[in-house]
């Protein structure tokens, strides 16, 4: 009777060797290197791993999103010194600081055409958008919010030839099984170039009849974007989808351009 285990061995072999060749091959036609140019693979561990991250809480550093929330001439009776004092307009969570490696990989998934990395920003940013989502107020049992991407400038897409927050979005909702709905509108000017009060204030125009399902099944949203800076963008775009009667509950964003000095997590 035939060993199935001394043909098993060489039949092992043949397949590495087999993957090898057809991975040198594809190198030469198309070189393999991660973003952070890190040769023999399109992503390398260390960067993986930076994607696998645990998502934490930003918005505190997102100057446009803080709102006025009481404001003392004198020191209170309680002992706080005078002063301002500010909320979060809501709750942001990304993956990292938008610098070194992490910068590296969402200009290449930006602006390289990496679509490679979208499944795997997905999956970093899946756990957030589950935990925002059951942070928030559910309008029917058992059903989440809406993900929402934040709209890109017609210019950008058109460079791009896609909408990358949108690509991102739908690869959120495969993996976390919350709808998601394009929101139809213009952003005012770009950010780049812009001191940081015009950075602070920005404009979102959406088209009539945007959103139809999320209104229809009065869902909340929760936003998706790529990096945050002063998030005015994340304020136009929930200032524009508070006006059509829908709640936001929250952001996704992939990096943040700072980092609190205390991290922090839903």
């Amino acid at each position: 009777m035939r060993d199935p285990t001394r043909t098993a061995a060489p039949r092992r072999r043949a397949a590495e060797l087999l993957v090898a060749i057809v991975r040198e091959t594809c190198g030469l036609l198309v070189p393999l290197e991660c973003p952070c140019g890190s040769e023999g693979r399109l992503l390398c561990e260390d960067c993986a791993g930076l994607l696998a991250s645990e998502a934490l809480r930003v918005e505190a550093v997102c100057d446009a999103l803080q709102l006025v929330q009481d404001v003392r001439v004198r020191a209170g009776e309680d002992g706080a010194p005078a002063g301002v004092d500010h909320r979060p307009l809501l709750p942001v969570m990304a993956l990292g600081e938008y610098a070194g490696p992490l910068q590296d990989l969402v200009l290449a998934w930006k602006n390289g055409g990496r679509a490679h990395l979208v499944p795997v920003l997905a999956r970093g940013l899946a756990p957030a958008a589950r935990a925002l989502a059951a942070a928030g107020e559910e309008p029917d049992p058992g059903r989440g919010p809406v993900l929402v991407p934040v709209p890109s400038r017609l210019g950008s897409r058109v460079r791009r030839g896609e909408d990358h927050t949108a690509q991102l979005a739908a690869a959120i909702s495969r993996r976390t099984g919350l709808p998601w709905e394009v929101l139809r509108g213009t952003l005012g000017e770009g950010q780049e170039g812009r001191t940081a009060r015009q950075r602070r204030r920005r404009h979102l125009a959406v088209r009539s009849g945007s959103l139809p399902r999320t209104r229809r099944e009065g869902a909340p949203v929760i936003l998706v974007d790529d990096v945050v800076t002063t998030g005015a963008t994340l304020r136009a775009s929930a200032e524009a989808i508070g006006r059509l009667g829908i709640e936001v509950v929250g952001a996704v964003v992939v990096a943040s351009a700072r980092l609190p000095a205390t991290r922090t997590f839903p």
